[in-house]
């Protein structure tokens, strides 16, 4: 595919465009992927959810986000974010979630929630430093074993809170985290945490997860393995996930954050 000129981010109308998203769906995660049928999308939408997309001139859909209603009607659950693997480069993925943004804020919509992957460090970077999201729980094995490229490893995952008219949230969509930096960072895989922490914690997080679980799976199981029990103590003794670092490749944790 050839990558797209111009794109127009919008709802995704009719069982004609929903029917786009299965094989983009396993272009992103891979054809062990088990997407979502079209028929049920429309019934998303039918019922006040978000199916959106990134559509070129010619029809063809590069992205997408599927958002889905909850118990709580100040809060969606965003379930899906794709991008094209030819049009990563876009940022489609962040353009998307603002316009859910503004999709939510006008249906009275003040909250969105979402799960990913805790080792997924690009991923992270736009949901915490990008849009100023933050987490604070940590879901274990969430989906069982997965295939596509989740295949190998525990599907741990952080739930994301992004509260859409914050302070923080407006910050970091300007581009204008406040956030500082300790010197010193955590490794996992060299050593453990100590026994008492400091207010801020510095985490290192791979810089391909994806990469490392095709090239040396036991390694990437190991850093699994060894991050789950650090984000379960961090979560568990009132530390907030508040920024990321693509250039560190760390993570900031701090106690007693707000969202």
């Amino acid at each position: 595919m050839n990558t797209p000129a111009s794109l127009s981010i919008r709802e995704l109308n009719g069982l004609g465009e929903l029917a786009l998203t299965p094989s983009l769906a396993r272009a992103v995660w891979g054809e062990g992927d088990h997407p979502e049928d079209p028929g049920l999308l429309l019934a998303v939408q039918h019922i006040g959810g978000l199916v959106a997309g990134a559509v070129d001139g010619d029809g063809q859909l590069w992205a997408y986000l599927i958002g889905l209603p909850t118990k709580d009607a100040g809060i969606q659950h965003s379930h899906r974010l794709g991008v094209h693997p030819s049009a990563r480069k876009q940022h489609l993925g962040e353009k998307l979630k603002r316009f859910q943004r503004e999709w939510c804020l006008e249906r009275g919509i003040n909250q969105v929630r979402w799960t990913f992957d805790p080792l997924l460090l690009i991923n992270a970077h736009l949901n915490i430093h990008r849009l100023g999201a933050v987490v604070r729980t940590f879901l274990p094995n969430y989906y069982g074993e997965m295939g596509g490229i989740n295949a190998g490893a525990p599907s741990d995952r952080f739930e994301a809170e992004w509260v859409l008219g914050s302070t923080r949230a407006e910050a970091h969509l300007a581009g204008q985290p406040s956030e500082t930096w300790p010197q010193q960072a955590f490794h996992p895989l060299e050593a453990e945490l100590p026994a008492t922490l400091p207010e801020q914690i510095a985490v290192r997080i791979p810089k391909d997860f994806y990469r490392l679980l095709r090239e040396d799976q036991a390694r990437a199981l190991d850093w699994r393995l060894k991050t789950g029990p650090l984000f379960t103590r961090l979560f568990a003794e009132g530390y907030t996930l508040t920024d990321v670092s693509l250039s560190r490749e760390h993570y900031l944790f701090e106690r007693g954050a707000e969202c």
